[in-house]
């Protein structure tokens, strides 16, 4: 018996499984290997920021990993990586505000827009967009889980992360 008959109750339901058609308004989604790629250049262009305001403002930082401060130590790190990390926030951020994507985006032709094809403003992007990957990871055990799920996702077709949905946005390809 191949044909399966509708008054059969263990035929699976009929329903169109589709994703929206409006992701992007019609703009072609970003690809999987460019958005990593995004990132980690991304990645390298914020650590050449942080680690060289550091090397700029005296280097603290190298020289108390060299010697032993105690618990102590690890503040006068992070001290003296602070001003680097600010540059960095502060550079992605305008780079998301008068841009739509961070420098990486950028560099490989990339834009963070709403899912309905609008500019996604700076708040949506830089505090829920960001905030969101960047601050619900910092959760013991549960963040872990939150940023496994949040990358994995991209490999739905929507190619939308958990923090795209959050920030109802989808990255796009601009060239």
């Amino acid at each position: 018996m191949t044909e399966y008959s509708d008054d059969n109750r263990f035929t699976p339901p009929k329903a169109a499984l589709a994703e929206p058609d409006t992701l992007g308004a019609g703009l072609p989604l970003a690809g999987r290997g460019a958005r990593l790629g995004a990132a980690l250049l991304d990645g390298v262009i914020n650590s050449i920021i942080v680690y060289g305001i550091a090397a700029l403002t005296g280097g603290g930082a190298f020289t108390v990993m060299r010697e032993n401060h105690g618990f102590f130590g690890g503040f006068a790190v992070l001290g003296a990586l602070a001003p680097g990390w600010i540059a960095a926030m502060l550079i992605q951020g305008w780079m998301l505000h008068s841009w739509g994507g961070t420098l990486g985006k950028r560099i490989l032709g990339m834009r963070i827009v709403r899912t309905d094809g609008s500019r996604a403003g700076f708040v949506r992007l830089f505090v829920v967009r960001a905030g969101f990957a960047t601050l619900l990871p910092l959760i013991p055990i549960l963040g872990a889980l939150v940023a496994l799920a949040d990358v994995l996702c991209i490999f739905r077709e929507s190619r939308q992360c958990l923090h795209d949905q959050v920030a109802d946005t989808v990255v796009v390809n601009v060239r």
